[in-house]
């Protein structure tokens, strides 16, 4: 049987691109009350193609309205900043991330694999 690619590997990949997004800097006049993205976000697959599979580890990703935001997963979180721009958010630093907006989920792309994550 085909995998996409293992969890660990997922997750590592996943920790790794938001680390790397956290040496942003915080726009000190963003106000975001008012985005749609605003709350908490919980990872709830990966797909490849039409391949998809379930995290066994749980990513819980929070955006504030100050334009900050974290993720956490495995027992480490990451701080990050973001902005809304046409058709989702990105987040800002060394690794620019853009999530998209699928109508109910949002989701990224990182190395050819879908991450999707639906509001908690």
């Amino acid at each position: 049987m085909k995998r996409l690619i293992s969890i660990s590997l997922i997750a590592l990949l996943i920790m790794s691109a938001f680390v790397l997004t956290s040496c942003g800097s915080k726009d000190s006049d963003v106000d975001l009350s008012d985005s749609k993205y605003l709350g908490t976000w919980k990872a709830k697959g990966i797909s490849a193609g039409d391949e998809s599979e379930e995290l066994e580890e749980e990513y819980i990703m929070t955006l504030k309205e100050d334009g900050t935001g974290t993720l956490s997963g495995e027992d480490e979180t990451s701080e990050f900043t973001w902005k809304p721009v046409d058709g989702g958010f990105k987040t800002k630093g060394d690794l620019k991330v853009k999530f998209v907006d699928d109508g109910d989920n949002i989701k990224t792309k990182i190395l050819g694999v879908d991450l999707v994550f639906e509001r908690e």
